[in-house]
């Protein structure tokens, strides 16, 4: 009923992929435009209302919604009221389905963070609120500040006083002067923090100054005195205290409890006791859907909101849960998060407070009890169910399917639909109707793992103009390679083949624009049903016997024939789809027919077979004999500042981050993958909990099954087997770049650019003069004496010293000229300003 709702909210969370958010202003809601709403920057004055609309992957045709309400830390009572009270609000516009967030300055959930994270690298903290954001500015007179930026995965940005007692060597700090900025990077500062001081440097320079300020890297110049005057003097970074942890948030283990808000029997609304049960575990039934549920969980509150709560409980709920924390008898910080859900929109995290949610864990059987009370609990992963994707029809309605090529969309003829190569983006308009009869419409745009970032630009930006000339009716879902829904897939009919290569990027087009296959390939063939099961191409590097595993099916294409091998252990599904893709590929594959499809039992090999191999070798066989059993991949973390485990479904070798620990549990063998930049505690936590894992187990693995530690880069085949298409030079093509270093040659070329604009046109001069104002360093030796006193014209300033001779070089700076060009740039403009030759 619109006529209950703010008018603030009309139109509020019907486009997936937006973010749009409301500050209270005046006790009353304001919408930031789209780019602000996205900027993550937030008064510390004021109250927000955040929502994020998605698009789940288990239904893309549906919307799902977070709504995030964040309170700064001088925001008054009552703005942090109404913006509680509005999110309800929003909630029941939105049909109540929406998860709710409390969110609290300096103590923002991980799922919050995240939404910055891709928009604008973090969130920055502004002074005041609305109600201070009105005063006279004065041109070029601007209050200096200290900006301090930590966190390892997502930055924050918070003012803090200009005082030596604010600095610390473990993180990046702005002095903000105006027209001059400096840059302090910590000894000790990481990566991330370091990109975003000159994502913020930069931006403060632009947005604020008009790109007239002067930025000061102290990097060049440790001692640069200007700087350390608002500071009381120069003060040598090492010697400054390390500052917290960027992991660090206190988090203890608690004894769960829960609690029933209700107006069930007096009419008013109650916060009575559930329950405190043995060891702190809750299960499902415990929750009614009359009333409305707080949990006490592990560092968080979560309300619970039954479907047939009253409107009063669900008004009431947050209050109460506010005041529950704010009680010190229940030991909880004033900045715990609360997290809201609606019955039967439960979050991953609301469900892992339950030691019994649903059957899932009645039905295997009773597993052992753990009594161990921090934030991991095994059990609830062991007999964790993936969320079903049930695509939303048979597959049978409207496709057209197009390719990016040259920055415009090319229809793919028919008989080539289901073939997708690797360096390619694509585009799939797909009409159905739904059970009412109305004619509706999704928009995939799927990216290519190895397609080009202008490719994957133009993709989405073409998608947008069909969507809108279509009146925004499509559903848009994202498809990144291998992440493919079910119901994309069952498009294909299950003859779904990945391909090596494609077209050259827009900016650089060869000979037709397609790139050529090699003569001879192999295929994986790998999935559990006919949904998810497809053909992927190996890299030429990886067309090998020891590619192969019995768990699988692959084909191997060569001139003449398409070999059609079936592992002992491939599933039904598998076969099906390697059969009907082998007799595609004879008659397609690089645009050339006539090869014989020839079945290949494993153990029965023919030796053209293993000849387009590259002759025998020895590959991974892992038979379950009459059950088939898929590998599950876990992420072992500390990136919300608790170690935390958490299922990775439908997964693939991108999931596997290099800052994190990996759990890859394959039945009789769990593996622990470790990137190069995990922390020690995720190393150490994550082989514990594989070994846990397996002594709790009780699916029919032997109790002593091994654990084996591997390291990223060094996958052995029994580890690469479990993933389509494993490409051993993955991590080489997307080799890291410093983005620190990246951000800085950029702005400082920029503002190099900017200086050549600027800088005055050269007067006149005669063709005397011309020729004395070019006398190279070593086309004339200079002594100390001469340098110093400037007598000779034409010199270059920036280079006095190299016009000395090498016994006078070596005299002056103690080091030979090598040497000294060896040397960084603040250590040799200390030295030359020693010498008096700056």
């Amino acid at each position: 009923n619109m006529s209950k709702v703010d008018p603030a909210f009309n139109g509020a969370g019907k486009k997936a992929g937006t973010i749009e958010t409301w500050r209270v202003e005046s006790l009353k809601l304001a919408k930031l435009d789209a780019n602000l709403a996205k900027a993550g920057k937030f008064h510390v004055g004021d109250s927000y209302i955040v929502l994020n609309t998605y698009a789940p992957k288990s239904n893309p045709t549906k919307l799902a919604w977070n709504i995030h309400f964040w309170i700064g830390s001088e925001s008054s009572t009552d703005e942090a009221g109404i913006a509680a009270y509005k999110s309800v609000e929003l909630d029941d516009f939105l049909g109540g389905g929406a998860v709710q967030y409390r969110e609290v300055q300096g103590h923002e959930s991980a799922t919050f963070m995240s939404i910055f994270k891709s928009n604008s690298g973090g969130i920055e903290y502004l002074p005041g609120g609305v109600s201070s954001g009105f005063r006279k500015v004065e041109k070029d007179v601007y209050p200096t500040r200290l900006l301090h930026l930590k966190g390892k995965r997502t930055v924050r940005v918070n003012e803090v006083p200009v005082a030596i007692q604010s600095l610390n060597k473990g993180d990046v700090f702005i002095l903000d002067n105006g027209l001059t900025i400096y840059i302090l990077e910590g000894p000790l500062a990481n990566k991330m923090e370091k990109k975003k001081g000159i994502e913020v440097a930069s931006a403060i320079d632009s947005d604020q100054r008009g790109g007239r300020a002067k930025l000061v890297f102290l990097a060049d110049d440790p001692k640069y005195k200007a700087f350390w005057d608002f500071f009381g003097g120069y003060r040598d970074p090492n010697t400054l205290p390390e500052g917290e942890s960027d992991d660090a948030v206190a988090v203890q283990a608690v004894q769960r409890k829960l609690f029933r808000i209700s107006d069930e029997n007096s009419g008013a609304v109650q916060f009575l006791p559930v329950a405190e049960a043995a060891g702190g575990k809750l299960s499902r039934d415990m929750l009614h859907s009359g009333d409305v549920f707080l949990v006490h969980g592990d560092g968080k509150v979560y309300l619970w909101v039954g479907k047939q709560a009253s409107l009063n409980e669900k008004k009431e709920a947050t209050k109460r849960a506010v005041s529950y924390i704010s009680d010190p008898s229940n030991g909880l910080n004033a900045a715990t998060p609360i997290e809201r859900v609606s019955e039967g929109h439960e979050t991953t995290s609301f469900v892992s407070e339950f030691s019994h949610w649903a059957s899932a864990a009645a039905e295997k059987g009773p597993a052992k009890a753990s009594s161990d009370s921090a934030a991991v609990d095994l059990q609830a992963l062991l007999y964790r169910k993936k969320l079903e994707d049930v695509p939303v029809d048979d597959g049978s309605g409207k496709l057209t399917v197009w390719v990016v090529v040259n920055f415009k969309k090319e229809l793919v003829p028919q008989d080539k639909w289901g073939t997708f190569y690797s360096g390619d983006s694509y585009i799939l308009l797909y009409s159905y109707k739904n059970p009412k009869g109305v004619e509706m419409h999704i928009i995939y745009f799927w990216l290519g793992v190895d397609s080009s970032v202008d490719e994957q630009g133009a993709a989405a930006l073409l998608a947008m103009q069909l969507d809108d000339s279509m009146g925004g009716k499509p559903v848009q879902v994202r498809v990144p390679q291998g992440k493919e829904p079910a119901h994309f897939r069952q498009l294909f009919k299950g003859k779904m083949v990945l391909l090596q290569g494609g077209y050259e990027s827009g900016f650089s087009k060869g000979a037709g624009g397609m790139s050529t296959l090699p003569s001879t390939a192999l295929f994986q063939v790998k999935g559990s049903s006919l949904l998810n099961t497809v053909a992927a191409q190996l890299p030429a590097a990886a067309c090998l016997a020891t590619s192969l595993n019995s768990a699988d099916c692959f084909l191997l294409v060569t001139p003449s024939s398409v070999f059609c091998w079936q592992g002992s252990g491939s599933t039904q599904s598998e076969q099906t789809v390697s059969a009907a893709v082998a007799a595609q590929l004879a008659g397609t594959y690089n645009n050339t027919g006539g090869r014989l499809v020839v079945p290949v039992t494993e153990g029965s090999e023919p030796a053209e077979f293993w000849a387009g191999l590259g002759g025998q070798g020895t590959y991974p066989s892992r038979k379950e004999e009459g059950v088939a059993r898929n590998a599950r991949l876990f992420c072992a973390s500390t990136n919300t500042g608790t170690f935390k485990v958490e299922e990775v479904d439908d997964f693939d070798q991108s999931d596997l981050n290099d800052e994190d620990v990996f759990l890859l549990d394959a039945y009789s063998t769990v593996f622990v993958w470790v990137g190069s930049q995990a922390t020690a505690e995720e190393k150490k936590k994550a082989l514990e909990c594989a070994q846990q894992f397996i002594e709790m187990a009780q699916d029919g693995r032997p109790s002593d099954g091994s654990v084996v530690r591997i390291t990223a880069g060094n996958e052995p085949p029994m580890f690469t087997s479990h993933f389509l298409a494993w490409d051993s030079e993955y991590t080489q093509k997307r080799v890291f770049q410093d983005p620190y270093q990246a951000k800085l040659d950029a702005e400082k070329a920029r503002k190099a650019a900017q200086a050549a604009k600027e800088e005055p046109a050269p007067s006149t001069t005669s063709s005397a003069t011309a020729a004395v104002a070019s006398v190279a360093p070593g086309s004339v030796v200079l002594t100390l004496e001469q340098l110093k006193a400037g007598s000779v014209a034409g010199l270059d300033l920036s280079r006095k010293e190299e016009y000395l001779d090498d016994a006078a070089f070596v005299g002056v700076f103690g080091m030979k000229k090598d040497e000294f060009a060896k040397l960084p740039k603040w250590k040799k403009d200390d030295a030359k300003k020693k010498a008096g030759l700056f």
